[in-house]
């Protein structure tokens, strides 16, 4: 009895189930739901294709096949898999509502001539103040999604500007930037998923709050907004750029969370990657040249930043990145001026490049007569040379102030050593174990090969030259180029 019982009940709920009576609904997991987001997205697309072919430009066409009716000219359309009003109106109710696709229908000029669908060519034209869009999708119930497009502005001119009491003018940049935004509905209808509304693919708002036209001429507003002020600063550049950088920082160290939250805006915009980081890790790049206090200032700003979402993580992580990264050269730039580039002379002395002690011989016992290889000549001193029997000196006189500086060594004399203990005569592989990132360079030897070893690169002007011939070390050069100045 009770198993025939159990039997009928779930007959009964079988019977249910499959009328669609009573609807199971349980929530997807964050794996599916961007599953369904990845189909609502490939549903706006494949929409927005559709809807440009009546709004923007129509289907590609062959000019070379035309139909004329009265005063307009139709060509027919090139696409094999839609070939008449009817494939186009069919394709149009499958991604919106009936309603919405006869709505589309009518904004274009299709017709079928001789069973082939031919079309108007030509099209209203983009909107140049837009440059790209960005798309998401949001679940709103079971049955609607919601699709926000983000439109962002991006334009630039220039118009000349005369100079007050001059004949002459000057040309100033003009540029529009920004973005608008704008939904439309995703809805389950008897016929399945189609959209309810939906708008241009290019429909940038101008009149958008968000959206900011600037005539550079003018300057930026002192009671600007944060976002209006990174719109600014998306267009600007050298003179233009300076101050409203400065003052983005500083507003940064007053209200971290603000301009946090207005850069984090530029995650997903469509603007040139190396412009946007820049602008997005401009305040730490401007802390890392503060002093203790303002690193200090800046370093409690961070620290004081909550985080409302992963843009924001993103974009402040850049910031904390900039910062560091210029500490970390500033230490390494650091670290190149507290190395010796010296050479030892045995019972003689040390030189090392750089400012030196009176006047030659610098308080040393050196029998010398420096000779004078050039005069003071177009702001730069005098240049001097010492020979020693062991080491060549060349010195310049600074003419600001007079001090002696050594700006280049020479020797070829095995007595003579480096810092790292390097004299001639010793063995390349020796060399390279001391210095390994020296590179040679051939034309830099009259004969042999020269291994230089330049920490810092060429910003920094300092290098150690090893002459060689059969890979042992004939002559040692020390020289700062940037202290020597003309080079011979």
């Amino acid at each position: 009895m009770k198993k025939g019982l159990y039997a009928s009940l779930l007959c009964v709920l079988l019977s249910i189930l499959l009328t669609g009576c009573v609807r199971l609904t349980i929530d997807p997991s964050p794996q599916e739901l961007m599953g369904f987001q990845e189909d609502v997205l490939a549903a706006y697309d494949g929409a927005a294709r559709l809807y440009d072919w009546f709004d923007l430009a129509p289907m590609p066409v062959d000019e070379s096949d035309s139909v004329r009716e009265g005063e307009t000219t139709y060509f027919r359309v090139r696409d094999d898999g839609i070939t008449s009003t009817e494939d186009l109106r069919s394709r149009l109710e499958e991604a919106f509502t009936p309603e919405l696709a006869e709505e589309i229908f009518n904004k274009g000029q299709y017709r079928d001539f001789d069973g082939r669908l031919y079309a108007v060519p030509g099209g209203r034209g983009a909107n140049i103040y837009f440059l790209d869009k960005t798309v998401q999708a949001a679940r709103l119930s079971e049955d609607r999604w919601e699709v926000t497009l983000t439109f962002w502005a991006d334009f630039e001119d220039s118009h000349m500007v005369p100079e007050p009491g001059t004949d002459f003018s000057t040309s100033y940049p003009i540029a529009t930037a920004g973005y608008s935004t704008t939904t439309i509905d995703y809805e389950r209808t008897p016929k399945g998923w189609r959209f309810t509304s939906f708008c241009p693919s290019d429909a940038l708002d101008l009149e958008a709050e968000t959206v900011y036209t600037f005539d550079y001429a003018q300057g930026l507003r002192e009671d600007c907004s944060d976002w209006e002020m990174i719109c600014y600063l998306l267009h600007s550049d050298g003179g233009f750029a300076e101050g409203p950088f400065y003052r983005l920082y500083q507003r940064f160290l007053e209200r971290p969370g603000d301009v946090l939250s207005s850069l984090a805006l530029l995650d997903t915009a469509p603007y040139e990657v190396s412009r946007l980081n820049s602008l997005i890790a401009d305040p730490g790049y401007q802390a890392a040249y503060e002093d203790e206090a303002g690193r200090l200032a800046f370093e409690e700003a961070v620290r004081l930043c909550v985080l409302a979402n992963e843009a924001e993580r993103v974009v402040l992580e850049k910031i904390r990145g900039a910062y560091d990264s210029v500490l970390r050269q500033e230490q390494a730039w650091t670290d190149l001026r507290n190395l010796r580039f010296s050479f030892t002379v045995p019972n003689t002395a040390v030189f090392t490049l750089g400012p030196q002690e009176g006047a030659f011989p610098w308080g040393l016992a050196l029998d010398a007569e420096p000779v004078l290889v050039s005069p003071a000549m177009d702001g730069f001193g005098p240049r001097y040379e010492a020979a020693l029997d062991a080491v060549t000196l060349k010195y310049t006189v600074n003419p600001d102030d007079g001090t002696e500086v050594l700006y280049k060594m020479t020797t070829s004399d095995p007595r003579v050593s480096t810092d790292s203990g390097i004299s001639v005569g010793d063995s390349l592989a020796r060399v390279r174990e001391q210095y390994p990132d020296i590179v040679p360079l051939d034309w830099y030897a009259e004969s042999g090969l020269a291994y230089v070893w330049e920490p810092g690169g060429d910003a920094y002007c300092k290098h150690i030259a090893f002459f060689t011939q059969d890979d042992i070390v004939t002559g040692i050069e020390i020289e700062n180029l940037m202290d020597g100045r003309l080079l011979e």
